[in-house]
C-alpha cells in the first residue's frame, strides 16, 4: 500500500485527489505542522528538501514533487484517462500545461508566500512579493486563454484540472481570481463537484467558491 505524508492546504492534495479518483488505497500520514515535523531529521532522511507531499511506494521507495507523483499515479491506470496516453492527441498539450503549472505557477506561489527564500536583503521582500503577485496574474491570464471548459480539455477531466484547481485555491484572493477569469472559476467548480476530488478538497481544508463568498460577505467586502 502507498503511504502519503501530507499537511492541510499543501501540495499533497493533488496526489490524494488522484488516488481518490482512481480508488487507489493508501495510508495518509498527517505531518505535525505545529512541531515542524516536515523539517525534522527523520523526514529529511527521506526527503532532503523537506517538501510535502512525500509518497512511499509499495516497494519502499519514495517520491517527492506533487506533479510527478500525480502523473505517476495516474499512469498506473491508463484506462482512466486521467493522464492521456502517448498515442492520445492531447498528450503533448497535457504535458506542456502540467509542466507550466509546476514550473511557473507553483514556483510563483512560493515566491509570493515565502519571499524570504528569494532575497538575501530583508528590505527587498516587498518587491519580491509584488513582482510575484503581478507574475501570478499574467500566468493565470495565459492559463485561462487555454481552458476549453468546463475542464481544461473541454469535457475531459485530467490530472491537470486537479493540479490547477489546487493552485487556484492558493491564490492570494481566489474569489477575485474566479470572478476575473470565469473559465478558471468554472474549472475549479467542476473539479470540486466531482465526488472523489470534492471530498479530498474538503479534507485538505480547501474552500469552495460559496465559502469564499460567505467569507467576503462576513468581512463586508
Amino acid at each position: 500500500m502507498y503511504k502519503l505524508y501530507w499537511r492541510p492546504r499543501s501540495g499533497a492534495f493533488a496526489p490524494a485527489a488522484v488516488m481518490a479518483e482512481l480508488d487507489i488505497p493508501y495510508e495518509g500520514i498527517q505531518l505535525d505542522e505545529a512541531n515542524r515535523e516536515h523539517e525534522g531529521a527523520a523526514y529529511r532522511a527521506q526527503n532532503p528538501m523537506a517538501q510535502t507531499p512525500l509518497l512511499v511506494l509499495p516497494d519502499g521507495g519514495v517520491m517527492a514533487e506533487s506533479g510527478a507523483i500525480s502523473l505517476y499515479l495516474a499512469e498506473t491506470k491508463p484506462q482512466s484517462g486521467l493522464a492521456p496516453t502517448p498515442d492520445d492527441p492531447i498528450r503533448p498539450h497535457f504535458l506542456r500545461w502540467l509542466s507550466f503549472a509546476q514550473v511557473n505557477l507553483y514556483e510563483t506561489v512560493l515566491r509570493y508566500y515565502y519571499t524570504e527564500r528569494y532575497t538575501s536583503d530583508p528590505g527587498g521582500a516587498p518587491g519580491v512579493k509584488q513582482a510575484a503577485n503581478e507574475r501570478t496574474e499574467r500566468l493565470w491570464d495565459m492559463t485561462a486563454e487555454a481552458i476549453q471548459g468546463p475542464f481544461f480539455f473541454g469535457n475531459r477531466f485530467t490530472v491537470l484540472d486537479i493540479y490547477l484547481a489546487m493552485l487556484a485555491a492558493w491564490h492570494s484572493d481566489p474569489l477575485a481570481l474566479y470572478e476575473r477569469l470565469p473559465k478558471v472559476g468554472a474549472m475549479v467548480d467542476a473539479t470540486v463537484a466531482r465526488p472523489a476530488s470534492g471530498k479530498v478538497w474538503h479534507d485538505y481544508g480547501m474552500r469552495e467558491r460559496s465559502e469564499w463568498i460567505m467569507a467576503a460577505d462576513a468581512r463586508g467586502t
